[in-house]
């Protein structure tokens, strides 16, 4: 046998023989190829990818998902992911002691984690995410040393972060997204200094945010989102030059938006549905390569910095459910890149910008309910790919420009209660080739409702009354829903 059985006694093998498969007794397996034969046994593979995985074979190293050292034939990968393997991980798997990536995402495994996983001195990826595995994380995962990617995320792991978590000194990324963990978020997580992906959200996390995150000098992302957590964001953050990621969305965070003009690097910043207050910070137009920013849902106040238009990379603007007042800057038409906007229920005044077509990547613009007035910009005919806009709720007068009937890419069209005048154009419905939804109940329109709305063939609804249109609705061979009478009063 000579070291077949490396550091376990004779008397263990011989177990694990017979316990696996007695004829490998006779066989040039190592403890690695039982091991994985013990593993393969304690788990379903409904559709037979292990099917390589027998002592016929030559050697284990030639096994799927198996990578051995060429130097020792000891192994040193198993990845097997998204392969619908089904059971539990078997207390064996800790023989595997020269492993270095563990890699079991997507599959159906459950139950908790075995302790024998504390002897994989060796492991430096471990990825567990996306099964149903359960149980608290204990505190031995602290001893594995080598560990530079930890991922555990959608899982059903409860209790809470071992504060051992903070010796794994080379660690990377720890992603326990979607778990049922509680507590708080460690003191000590600010000593992982090589960290560059730390992503707790979707958890039951409650308390602050420690302010030693400003230690994590690596930190690249960081997703905080859909807890309980409360308290300030720590001012601490603007520390973390290298950046990219912020997502701290749906939590209990109140107080200001901390000064974040340092985080140059920033390309999508999070921050909605808390209780954040006071104004956008003014700094917030250093961040020159964000693409996303969604602050929606909170209880900010003041005006919408002049300095956004130094937003030219960003493609999502989300500012709405807030108490913001003032005028739309001008210097929003020089957000060329934008793709969506919504700056609805807040407390905007004034016209809007009449630069709004240099827009021309808009598919999405949405300024319902605020306080603007004037007329609609005849240049919103020129954003060739808008879907939808939403411009209700306002004090807007004068006609509906003839453009916006000519754009084939709108799909829902909202101008309810304003003050708009006019009738419609005789050509209606030609130009709205993919219009579903057209709502203009509440205005002062007149006239008649022409015939050639019917070539709007996908429109499902429409809502027109508490105006002053004339005549009766034209009937159609196809049908569509009105939700509301259109010449009730």
């Amino acid at each position: 046998m000579g070291n077949l059985c490396f550091h376990f006694s004779s008397s263990i093998f011989s177990m694990l023989c017979l316990m696996v498969c007695p004829s490998l007794c006779h066989s040039n397996f190592t403890l690695d190829g039982l091991t994985l034969l013990a593993f393969k046994s304690s788990i379903r593979d409904p559709y037979n990818h292990l099917k390589n995985w027998s002592n016929s074979s030559s050697s284990f190293c030639n096994w799927f998902g198996v990578t051995c050292d060429p130097n020792n034939e000891r192994v040193r990968i198993l990845s097997l992911p998204d392969l619908g393997l089904e059971g539990t991980l078997p207390s064996q798997i800790g023989n595997l002691s020269f492993l270095k990536k563990l890699e079991l995402q997507s599959n159906n495994f459950h139950g908790g984690l075995p302790k024998e996983l504390l002897q994989l001195s060796k492991l430096e990826i471990l990825n567990l995410s996306y099964n149903t595995f359960s149980g608290e994380i204990s505190s031995w995962i602290g001893s594995l040393f080598m560990l530079q990617h930890l991922s555990l995320g959608n899982n059903s792991f409860g209790g809470l972060i071992p504060p051992s978590i903070s010796n794994l000194s080379k660690l990377e990324t720890l992603d326990l997204k979607s778990n049922s963990i509680n507590g708080s978020i460690p003191l000590d997580i600010g000593r992982l200094q090589h960290l560059k992906v730390l992503c707790i959200s979707r958890n039951m996390l409650s308390g602050s945010i420690p302010p030693t995150i400003s230690n994590l000098s690596s930190l690249e992302h960081i997703s905080l989102s859909v807890n309980f957590l409360e308290g300030h964001i720590p001012k601490e953050v603007n520390k973390l030059t290298n950046l990219k990621n912020m997502y701290m969305g749906m939590n209990k965070l109140s107080g200001q938006i901390p000064s974040i003009g340092n985080l140059f690097m920033l390309e999508n910043l999070y921050l909605a549905s808390n209780s954040l207050q006071g104004n956008i910070p003014n700094e917030i137009s250093n961040l020159t390569k964000v693409s996303c920013i969604y602050v929606s849902a909170n209880q900010l106040s003041g005006h919408i910095p002049r300095g956004i238009g130094k937003f030219t990379r960003l493609q999502k603007l989300f500012l709405d459910n807030n108490n913001l007042e003032g005028n739309i800057p001008n210097e929003i038409i020089s957000l060329v890149n934008l793709k969506m906007m919504s700056l609805r229920v807040n407390k905007l005044s004034g016209p809007i910008p009449g630069g709004i077509g240099n827009l021309t990547l808009l598919q999405q613009l949405d300024l319902y309910s605020n306080n603007l007035e004037g007329s609609i910009p005849m240049e919103i005919g020129n954003i060739q790919q808008l879907e939808i806009l939403e411009l209700s709720q306002n004090k807007l007068r004068g006609f509906i420009p003839s453009e916006i009937f000519n754009m084939s890419t709108l799909k829902v069209l909202s101008l309810s209660n304003n003050s708009l005048s006019g009738s419609l154009p005789s050509n209606f419905g030609f130009g709205l080739s993919n219009l579903q939804q057209l709502y203009l109940w509440g205005n002062k329109l007149s006239g008649k409702i022409p015939n050639t709305i019917s070539n709007a063939s996908k429109l499902n609804t429409l809502e027109l009354e508490d105006n002053n249109f004339e005549g009766v609705l034209p009937t159609h061979t196809w049908a569509f829903k009105i939700l509301r009478n259109p010449f009730s009063k």
